[in-house]
């Protein structure tokens, strides 16, 4: 028993050394992940809106996301004006509240 504790202990050891070899080898040349441009200066698909939020901020009565009121899909209900995310919400609303 005290031999499978001592290999178990010369493992665990092995590990960490390995480890910590690693982690001097990737400080000294430096990690493949330092070498990608930062997430603002990478392209964007032509699709993607480049629109910016601005003002207040309401919450989503169907999923409960906050969006803004200058870019949100609107409904007037009942003399409310509600705010949606996306279509699909709005529409989900729509369906849950004519049932």
């Amino acid at each position: 028993m005290a031999r499978l504790i001592d290999i178990i202990f010369d493992l665990i050891l092995v590990v960490v050394v390995v480890r910590i070899l690693l982690s001097a080898v990737r400080t000294l040349w430096g990690s493949a992940r330092t070498h990608f441009p930062p997430p603002d200066s990478a392209p964007r698909p032509e699709n993607e809106s480049t629109q910016t939020a601005h003002g207040e901020t309401v919450r989503d009565p169907v999923c409960g996301m906050f969006v803004s009121t200058e870019l949100s899909h609107q409904l007037k209900w009942h003399g409310n004006l509600l705010h949606f995310c996306s279509e699909e919400c709005l529409q989900q609303y729509q369906k849950r509240a004519s049932a």
